[in-house]
């Protein structure tokens, strides 16, 4: 029959709906819970289980073909999304910091931020970034009265 896979499931469909009831993440539960449609003969078809759980049948292709080359571990591991990297790295960000707290009085002003962080870095960041930086990641609040600046970022 099209579409069969011939998947050999090692776990048994107690240690399958066991580590179904852990998984917090819902593209694993819907990982294991495809293993466990198969184990328990629910299903018979890759397109009967995507059908199942609303995903295309070439990702649980790709789910099976991971299942057999590294077991339930390597099916459970998923790759973190890095995001966007930071204007303002991280070398930076600790000087800003050590300025900040070692200097008493060293910036009055968010435009002086921005100076000192274009002059020593050059770090070209807008007002809302430097903003969102010292407020929120720093805990740091600064006078808004540097309206100039906001207006050319």
């Amino acid at each position: 029959m099209t579409g069969m896979c011939g998947l050999k499931i090692k776990e048994t469909k107690v240690q399958l709906r066991d580590i179904l009831s852990k998984q917090k993440n819902a593209v694993d539960y819907k990982k294991i819970q495809a293993l466990y449609l198969m184990k328990t003969g629910q299903v018979d078809t890759v397109t009967a289980v995507s059908d199942l759980l609303g995903v295309h049948r070439v990702t649980v292709q790709k789910w099976f073909k991971k299942y057999r080359d590294q077991g339930i571990d390597g099916l459970l591991i998923s790759k973190k999304s890095t995001g966007r990297p930071s204007v303002v790295s991280q070398s930076t960000l600790s000087d800003l910091e050590e300025k900040l707290n070692h200097s008493a009085h060293s910036f009055k002003s968010y435009e002086d931020v921005y100076e000192w962080l274009q002059q020593k870095h050059g770090v070209n960041a807008n007002y809302k970034t430097i903003y969102g930086l010292l407020r929120y990641k720093l805990n740091v609040n600064l006078s808004h009265q540097d309206r100039d600046f906001r207006k050319e970022a």
